[in-house]
């Protein structure tokens, strides 16, 4: 018995948004912190190299920390989009049926059930992610109506594992 069936093609600002949503917890307040103890890490490390400038040591890990810095700033960002763009310009249309039991996904008519899987339902502004255990499934939220959500979060009730609820702000 078929619950909730969605064709769709993904757009690259969904794909982009959901690969956000996997690394939701990476990129919130962990990765605020990171870049705060970097940048304190960095003054100490100038400091220091100020005083004795004969530590080329310290000027290499200065480098380091300037690196990192901006990586973690401007690189997670750029891969992402990269990868996002790479995946959309593949194309395609996405099938997926959604029971009680199961998920079926494509034209080959994969089964992945959902007992015993570490199930997870992230919900973004424009996309819902369904990622159970390492399979991964994005549908975007203009094809979903209230009813498909309500059915949705019922599925999810089922298993134990409620919707995360993931609020994207600009950069």
């Amino acid at each position: 018995m078929v619950l909730l069936r969605f064709i769709y093609k993904l757009e690259q600002k969904e794909i982009e948004e959901a690969l956000l949503d996997l690394n939701w917890r990476r990129e919130g307040r962990f990765r605020t912190v990171n870049l705060w103890v970097l940048s304190i890490l960095g003054v100490l490390v100038l400091t220091a190299y100020m005083k004795d400038p004969g530590q080329f040591f310290l000027f290499l890990l200065l480098l380091l920390i300037i690196l990192l810095l901006f990586y973690m700033a401007y690189g997670a960002v750029y891969s992402r989009r990269r990868r996002a763009g790479k995946m959309a310009a593949r194309g395609g249309e996405y099938r997926l049926e959604i029971t009680e039991s199961c998920i079926i996904a494509g034209d080959k008519n994969e089964k992945i059930k959902l007992s015993g899987k570490k199930l997870k339902f992230l919900c973004s502004e424009h996309v819902i992610v369904i990622r159970a255990d390492r399979d991964v499934f994005t549908v975007p939220r203009r094809i979903v109506s209230e009813e498909e959500s309500g059915e949705l979060k019922k599925i999810a009730a089922k298993y134990g594992c409620g919707f995360i609820n993931i609020v994207i702000r600009k950069e």
